[in-house]
């Protein structure tokens, strides 16, 4: 068997990521290898979650509020979109893939929402894998902790993001090593 880092995680210990979250990226990675999506599919409208992420602007709500109605929308949205994946990945039966083997089919991306800007120079540079938002596409989210959005990134679509983390002025999204997903998980 190949170790790819969730294998070396220690399974009484708080190293071990929780079973939802490794159940979340496993469906992550089912839900691409079934609907065999291309760059300009990433955004599929079962999933989508623009509703939940329109928020009131700064200057209705006073910054402070903002902040906190934008971070739940972000945490909402990525509940919803779990959810709904895998009510749909249940109902047409579908057995997920297992968590090392999406390690070793894409790439841990980390976005951290409210930390963006809207130059467009990511979404440009990634041929629109991300938007104008630098958000990566909302059917490669996973999780969501304080802020952060986990993202599995399929190999096939690894280069355009890249290129997007390129010409971003900001390290709003970065790659992670799969080792430290525990370890980002339990901070």
């Amino acid at each position: 068997m190949i170790s790819l880092g969730l294998s070396n995680f220690d399974t009484n210990g708080s190293s071990q990521p929780p079973v939802e979250v490794l159940r979340a990226l496993g469906e992550t990675a089912t839900w691409f290898s079934h609907h065999k999506l291309r760059a300009e599919d990433l955004r599929s409208s079962i999933l989508d979650p623009s509703s939940i992420l329109a928020v009131p602007s700064i200057n209705e709500l006073g910054i402070d509020d903002f902040v906190k109605v934008k971070r739940d929308s972000y945490r909402r949205a990525s509940e919803s979109i779990k959810e709904k994946r895998s009510e749909i990945l249940r109902d047409a039966t579908t057995e997920s893939i297992d968590p090392a083997e999406a390690q070793a089919l894409g790439r841990l991306l980390l976005y951290e929402a409210m930390e963006t800007v809207s130059d467009g120079a990511a979404e440009a540079s990634s041929h629109g894998f991300f938007d104008m938002e630098d958000a990566p596409p909302w059917d490669t989210w996973f999780w969501y902790k304080e802020s952060t959005i986990f993202c599995w990134v399929p190999d096939s679509l690894v280069s355009d993001a890249q290129a997007g983390i390129d010409a971003n002025p900001v390290d709003c999204i970065h790659w992670a090593n799969w080792s430290a997903l525990s370890a980002l998980i339990n901070r």
